[in-house]
């Protein structure tokens, strides 16, 4: 049972009935954790905006995935938890593979190295040693996958807390 009050889609005014339009043409769908940003039409935008901007990056769309679930995984967020393992299933991921993600243990090197790194970025709370950049680095990723996995994981951030206080 929801703690914060959802902002059904028919009851939608203003910027949030457009920001839900949005959701409904991309996705076909208005996501309960939208009903509930929606509270703060601002900080519906700044997800979506965060979103679409993500997708425009270097990482591939598994490869955000992956990110998304690991700092999931971190904070707890079963709701986000479901999501990601659902699209990461849609953009390539076997079952198998989304479970290791999850566990910190992927069989394959690359997929490892971006769970470890996302891992380390979380763990430290960004203080990760020039050791873990390097090793990072060895895996074939640059700095701005870097600057891309601390994006998602703000906007991770974003969704795990709320779905916390929701």
């Amino acid at each position: 049972m929801p703690r914060l009050k959802s902002i059904e889609p028919d009851q939608a005014e203003g910027k949030a009935a457009e920001l839900y339009q949005q959701s409904q043409d991309a996705f076909g769908t208005v996501f309960n954790l939208f009903k509930g940003l929606a509270n703060a039409p601002l900080a519906l935008e700044a997800y979506m905006t965060l979103d679409k901007l993500i997708a425009e990056g270097k990482l591939s769309a598994a490869e955000r995935d992956i990110v998304r679930l690991v700092a999931s995984q971190f904070n707890d967020c079963n709701y986000c938890l479901a999501a990601h393992t659902m699209t990461a299933g849609m953009n390539g991921l076997s079952d198998e593979e989304i479970l290791a993600v999850r566990h910190g243990s992927p069989d394959d090197d690359k997929q490892a190295a971006l769970v470890t790194f996302a891992n380390r970025v979380l763990e430290t709370r960004g203080y990760v040693s020039d050791e873990d950049i390097a090793a990072f680095r060895d895996a074939g990723y640059g700095d701005e996958h870097i600057a891309e996995i601390v994006t998602i994981m703000a906007q991770k951030t974003i969704s795990n807390l709320f779905n916390h206080i929701h």
